[in-house]
């Protein structure tokens, strides 16, 4: 995918996302607990997510691990273990101040973070980082809240330093209010330090947020920190009309119901502007108004210039067809969307749809041969040279062995200190006994490339054919012409099958690979690893040529992390994955890294597309040789 205007090109360092999440499951004891990156830092309870802070991103590497794995640290051992929920939810119901609630989750996360270092002393280092850059933090923000006249803000950034000051803290003046409360305050918050629960902790922010709310002073602007909300939704909240308002109004003022009057008069709702009708509705955003006893939620009577929206009344009626409860539909639609996830929650909704390569015209048969003369010099080098590793095995001499028949030279019995007398017959010549999988990038980007990209696959298929190693080549992209959210079409061309791989014909239909559109490499690599996983090849290869990161809908920012879990779920089952990346001269460091933070060790570079030849040929070689 080229880019010409990068104004935001971040990318995700998976590996160590997935270890913030390891981390998360493994403290937390929830396997199911996922780590996602959010403004700030919390804990959501359903589903469960640990959010952390994008707070520490742009920093030093030291600082933004440190940061990271601190926010885990205070959420998954922290929280989970010594927050009271309960005393949460009865704060939260006290105070509606955004004051309030912020002060009580800063203080919860300063009473937690001994209490962690004290379970885990491994985590001191990373939390004594992790109070360096947030207490400079608020001390940059106290000096611009008190510039700025935002005072509360100013509050909360001093009391911040004051919890986490390593010398002792003097109160600058913010507010005349302010500054004659300010022994009050400094007192009541030095208490958390003795704070021993989260009733202590909410005390402490209770009493300092009583004290401000009194001053009158203008509500926090900023969001420093984030108290989620433990209170269980009730039955009735379960089960909430979609169209009714859920949001109370600002107001709460009921009209009595001789003030209003109804009329039965019908109004039209043909106009100019309605006569057609293009589905699309108007939306009120109503804040404030007077609650009436007029009759809602009833039909009017409705007109050909509607649209096709309503609400439908009427008799029930025996179907002549089979009736399904909504229970039963949701049960199946939950089973559906488990089959679906069944390939990675990112890929949810893709479809494969395997396409068979036609018979191929005289022209593809043409091209194919050109290619094949052009690399049969590497192919047969290649293949002299595994030929003879595996006759060297076959006829090299198993002598001066501890076990086995006891062979003619029996004097070093008598010299050696630990003679090797034995030796055993022959071993008959050994195959190679490995498995090929090729899978080749055919979304829009590899227009250019494709031709280079061909001719490493003859060459790959013409290598493994005179060896009679199974292989298969196939070419993958996505869809986008009817692509929806539910349906993502995802199509594969395989060029060479395994069961025709040593056909003297079988690959004249790599000349059918094509550049289509889009690529969404972690659904086709676990589709590829199904398929190795039947293999009963004792070694087994996945190469992957490509010329960039996965780019697919709804897949941008999380394509490269889905496509890095695939990559370790083939290598965690004993399967060997590489990945060649065809780039260019002007390559820039953030493709390349991209790279190298999905398939690690086994990205390689081809800097020029007119090279991949030369750069698979040792890969094959070393490949081969190891599988000997």
């Amino acid at each position: 995918m080229e880019r010409f205007i990068q104004f935001n090109d971040e990318t995700v360092n998976s590996a160590f996302w997935m270890e913030l999440s390891d981390l998360a499951a493994a403290l937390s004891q929830n396997p199911d607990l996922k780590v996602e990156f959010g403004p700030l830092a919390y804990l959501q309870k359903t589903p469960a997510v640990l959010f952390a802070s994008h707070f520490w991103h742009h920093r030093s590497k030291e600082e933004e691990t440190a940061g990271l794995k601190t926010d885990v640290y205070l959420r998954a051992l922290g929280t989970i273990q010594w927050t009271d929920e309960a005393v949460i939810r009865s704060f939260m119901a006290r105070f509606r101040g955004d004051f309030a609630r912020q002060l009580l989750a800063a203080a919860e996360d300063i009473r937690l973070e001994p209490m962690c270092m004290g379970a885990r002393p491994g985590t001191k280092r990373a939390f004594h980082t992790r109070r360096q850059v947030l207490r400079r933090y608020h001390e940059v923000q106290l000096s611009v809240n008190q510039s700025k006249g935002f005072y509360m803000d100013a509050v909360f950034n001093a009391l911040f330093v004051l919890w986490q000051a390593d010398a002792p803290f003097e109160w600058p003046a913010i507010h005349p209010a302010v500054d004659r409360a300010v022994p009050f305050i400094d007192r009541t918050a030095r208490e958390l330090f003795d704070a021993r629960s989260t009733k202590d902790a909410a005390r402490v922010a209770g009493e300092i947020a009583e004290v401000l709310e009194e001053l009158e002073l203008r509500s926090m602007v900023n969001k420093y920190s984030h108290l989620p909300d433990y209170r269980e939704p009730s039955a009735d909240e379960a089960v909430v009309d979609p169209g009714k308002r859920q949001d109370p109004l600002v107001n709460d003022d009921e009209a009595d119901e001789k003030e209003n009057e109804q009329f039965d008069e019908q109004f039209s709702t043909w106009h100019r502007e309605s006569e057609e009708t293009r589905g699309t509705f108007m939306q009120f955003d109503l804040d404030q108004g007077t609650k009436t006893p007029m009759m809602g939620n009833t039909a009017r009577e409705g007109d050909e210039g509607d649209a096709a929206l309503a609400s439908v009344q009427g008799r029930s009626k025996k179907s002549s067809r089979e009736q399904y409860n909504r229970l039963l539909a949701e049960r199946r639609d939950e089973e559906s969307k488990a089959d679906e996830a069944h390939y990675g929650k990112e890929n949810i909704g893709a479809k494969a749809i395997y396409e068979k390569p036609r018979t191929a015209s005289d022209t593809e048969r043409e091209e194919y041969r050109r290619m094949r003369d052009e690399t049969a010099p590497v192919v047969q080098t290649l293949k002299r040279m595994i030929q003879k590793s595996i006759e060297k095995k076959k006829t090299s001499p198993r002598t001066d062995l501890l076990t086995g028949r006891l062979g003619r030279k029996l004097t070093r019995f008598f010299t050696d200190e630990n003679p090797r007398l034995f030796y055993k017959k022959q071993e008959p010549s050994r195959e190679i006994d490995a498995a090929f999988y090729l899978l080749i990038d055919s979304s829009a980007s590899m227009y250019d490339k494709m031709d280079d990209v061909k001719k490493s696959a003859v060459l790959f298929h013409e290598t493994l054919s005179s060896l009679r190693v199974p292989h298969e080549i196939t070419g993958f992209w996505e869809d986008t012409s009817p692509l929806s959210k539910e349906v993502k079409p995802n199509y594969f061309l395989t060029a060479v099958p395994f069961q025709a791989s040593h056909q003297k014909d079988a690959g004249y239909a790599i000349m059918q690979l094509r550049p289509e559109e889009d690529n969404r490499d972690g659904f086709a690599l676990r589709l590829a690893i199904e398929k190795m996983e039947r293999r009963s090849e004792a070694r087994k290869f996945l190469i992957v040529f490509s010329d960039g990161e996965p780019s697919a809908a709804d897949y941008d920012k999380n394509g490269v992390l889905d496509t890095h879990e695939a990559v370790m779920m083939a290598r965690k089952k004993g399967m060997t994955v590489f990945n060649l990346f065809i780039g260019e001269e002007a390559l820039d460091e953030a493709r390349r890294q991209i790279m190298k933070t999905i398939y690690g060790h086994g990205s390689i570079m081809a800097p020029d597309v007119s090279e991949l030849p030369h750069v698979l040929t040792p890969i094959l070689k070393k490949l081969l040789f190891e599988s000997i």
